[in-house]
């Protein structure tokens, strides 16, 4: 039993948002379930980036809509360290140019902050363990930046062997690299690989792109 607690994971989080009302609940709301550690909070960006380097915090969440380019520069600077910290973009509103500039830099999480409370912490959950979610009021505000910024580009999903159809669909419910191993019973190894054919014979930028567009046809499980 002892071992058992121990090996609990405590997940690491800043929360980087404009609203201290906001914030500081989603803190306390972390604080109180036994799966997250250390939480820490602020509305600047500097003081964000202080947490990220001296926590190496295994998430960080993010208000969309602090200032101009903010969101985008904090997701940049997660993904650049040397262990790259997963993502969620938190917002209210679906500007197209900004959902899409996070989505190339491959943040793992769209959520809307008009999400009840128990679903937050779902999901939240969810992209610690690996997955990739979208809010279903942020999935049609997604699927139509994405559109208007790939345009026409001709996709065609025949290009893909029958091995990486089945774990382009595993991305397009937000399966984890691991999750996708487990489901087709293939190495975590072999999923990379796949994804990485993926993402290069159909020109996509990250694995969420894949993912919506997957979903946007149909292409899923």
């Amino acid at each position: 039993m002892q071992q058992s607690e121990e090996n609990k994971k405590n997940y690491c989080v800043v929360i980087v948002d404009g609203s201290p009302l906001f914030r500081e609940a989603l803190a306390r709301l972390l604080h109180e379930n036994e799966e997250f550690g250390n939480v820490a909070e602020t509305g600047d960006k500097q003081l964000g980036m202080f947490y990220i380097d001296r926590l190496q915090p295994d998430l960080i969440i993010v208000d969309m809509h602090m200032k101009k380019g903010v969101a985008v520069e904090l997701l940049r600077y997660a993904k650049n360290l040397q262990r790259p910290a997963r993502v969620i973009m938190m917002t209210d509103r679906d500007d197209s140019e900004e959902l899409m500039a996070t989505v190339q830099l491959q943040a793992e999480g769209y959520l809307s902050k008009l999400i009840e409370v128990p679903e937050l912490l779902s999901q939240i959950k969810r992209v610690c363990s690996g997955k990739v979610v979208v809010s279903n009021r942020l999935m049609a505000a997604l699927t139509r930046a994405f559109r208007e910024d790939t345009g026409e580009v001709d996709r065609d999903l025949n290009c893909l062997t029958s091995r990486e159809k089945d774990v382009l669909k595993c991305l397009s419910i937000g399966m984890s690299n691991q999750q996708t191993g487990e489901y087709l019973s293939i190495e975590m190894g072999t999923v990379k690989v796949h994804v990485k054919h993926i993402l290069k014979k159909m020109g996509f930028a990250s694995r969420t792109q894949a993912a919506l567009w997957a979903r946007d046809r149909g292409v899923t499980i």
